[in-house]
């Protein structure tokens, strides 16, 4: 449904997770986490982020 994630940093910056790249995402004891086929792929500490933007 979604084929981007973009991500806000409190302190400056992003980051931009392009379709093919994810397939789930999840809120895990204080952590953004990306998945590809279950595997977790990058984890953001909810603390330093400013958004979380699922882009169509």
């Amino acid at each position: 449904m979604y084929k981007k994630i973009k991500i806000s940093f409190i302190n400056a910056g992003s980051i931009t997770i392009d379709e093919g790249e994810w397939d789930d995402y999840e809120i895990f004891n204080g952590f953004v986490v990306i998945k590809k086929n279950e595997a977790w792929i990058a984890m953001y500490n909810m603390k330093e982020i400013f958004s979380v933007v699922l882009e169509k």
